[in-house]
């Protein structure tokens, strides 16, 4: 048998490069088992995960109390042993040959320097992590955060509903790839996301608890928030109201200004990025590529990589430029252009195409496909597609500033209200404040602008 034709009909290695797959076979080996005989005894070290090339294996499954449930039975193109090569922990399970069986000794050096080289490849062993983490019939714990479900993922991460037995409510617990914890650089932001966000107290920014690191990898617990993101908000209801939109861009604006404020970037403002609930509240999530001024300098960022999604990328971001608060500015504007539209302002058959239409290609014009869109927001779209920075809106209060004056400007009133309390009675006050945003950003054509004194 061709090792490497049949081994490139396997999920995940059907990913990699001819060039990856034929290294990874030169450092394979291939054994077989007669029945019954041993292949991995639980306790040991994870050194290698196995593919079965032919023939069957039996892994028994146990309760809680150690008693065998069942045997399970994994046949031809099924792989084993990949857990304690993720997490370098060793063995939880004896691995049994259940017939004559062939296998393909895939050592754990190898695989982990191909999750550096191919992020398909990291992010399926990533997914079956996650899996692995929901099975054998109860909770697994992260910390002292159980999960109970799997609830996302993105490209540098999966996320897990959990919970704490002494919080009264969920979080959502996210989870590293495997692909990048080994890099550096990733890491290190992913560690930094944490002290980033718990740092950032806005009532438009999510709230990070704790963070934990456990099965070779990093986790950030944070608030689990309702509603849906607003990728999911165009993709099933379609473009929104020209008042919708500007009360999104006012609370994504003034989280921004407030991050911003505080010396950090985000980088990567998207639709999937912001969460809204019911009542219309905003939150803005994953600060995982965010930009830190004062800490910027001790994270060298590798060379070969480019940081952003790039149907959201900036054009300074695509050509790999330094970047500064306008870039969120750009993101702003192309979050403004789907919202208006449904659509993305550029778009194309590779990364490389979409990033170049981002440097090059002409601002296309929101009344170009939706004719009655107010020219308030086809201007402010057109002014923060700008492709130089300088001719964009040059910080988010100024965006702010021409938000409040955009729209329906006859007949609107103002009205402060200063609460003065003392610091024992600060969470109430809060909770009743943040109840009362609720409520007014109910009331169609009203917002609120919080300040704290």
């Amino acid at each position: 048998m061709h090792l490497a034709e049949f081994l490139s009909e396997v999920p995940p290695f059907d990913a990699l490069t001819p060039s990856a797959l034929g290294w990874l076979i030169s450092q394979a080996s291939v054994a077989t088992y007669m029945p019954g005989e041993l292949i991995l005894r639980k306790g040991d070290v994870g050194d290698a995960m196995f593919v079965v090339v032919d023939g069957e294996v039996a892994i028994p499954v146990e309760h809680a109390d150690g008693r065998t449930r069942f045997r399970a039975r994994l046949p031809a193109k099924h792989f084993f042993g990949e857990m304690a090569v993720l997490t370098a922990e060793r063995r939880n399970s004896d691995v049994f040959a259940a017939t004559e069986c062939t296998l393909l000794r895939l050592p754990a050096p190898a695989i982990l320097d191909l999750c550096e080289e191919s992020a398909e490849l990291a992010g399926f062993l990533t997914e079956v992590l996650g899996e692995r983490l929901m099975e054998t019939g109860g909770i697994r714990k992260v910390g002292k955060y159980e999960l109970v479900r799997r609830i996302g993922r993105g490209g540098m991460s999966v996320v897990f509903e959990g919970r704490h037995p002494n919080l009264e409510r969920p979080v959502a617990v996210k989870m590293l790839s495997h692909g990048l914890v080994h890099r550096r650089n990733f890491a290190e932001r992913f560690r930094n996301e944490g002290k980033i966000i718990a740092s950032l107290d806005h009532p438009n920014i999510v709230t990070v608890f704790d963070m934990e690191e456990a099965y070779a990898t990093f986790f950030i617990v944070m608030e689990k928030l309702e509603g849906r993101d607003l990728s999911d908000v165009i993709e099933h209801d379609g473009p929104q109201s020209p008042e919708v939109v500007r009360r999104i861009l006012r609370q994504v604006a003034t989280a921004l200004d407030y991050a911003h404020s505080k010396g950090v970037v985000h980088r990567d403002v998207k639709p999937s990025n912001v969460a809204i609930d019911e009542s219309g509240h905003i939150k803005l999530m994953d600060f995982g590529l965010a930009k830190v001024n004062r800490l910027e300098a001790q994270l060298q960022e590798d060379a070969d990589i480019v940081l952003g999604t790039p149907y959201y990328m900036s054009p300074e971001q695509a050509r790999g430029d330094e970047l500064d608060l306008r870039t969120d500015i750009y993101n702003l504007g192309i979050l403004a252009f789907e919202l208006l539209t449904g659509l993305r302002p550029y778009t194309g058959k590779t990364k490389s195409e979409v990033q170049r239409k981002h440097v090059q290609a002409p601002v296309p014009s929101v009344r170009s496909l939706v004719p009655n869109v107010p020219g308030d927001l086809d201007a402010f779209v057109t002014k923060a597609l700008q492709k130089h920075p300088l001719d964009r809106f040059q910080t988010c209060r100024e965006v702010l500033r021409f938000l409040q004056r955009s729209g329906t400007t006859l007949d609107v009133r103002s009205r402060t209200v200063r609460v003065v309390y003392p610091n024992g009675a600060a969470d109430a006050v809060n909770a009743l404040i943040a109840q009362f945003e609720r409520d007014v950003r109910a009331i169609p054509g009203a917002d609120v602008a919080a300040e704290e004194g």
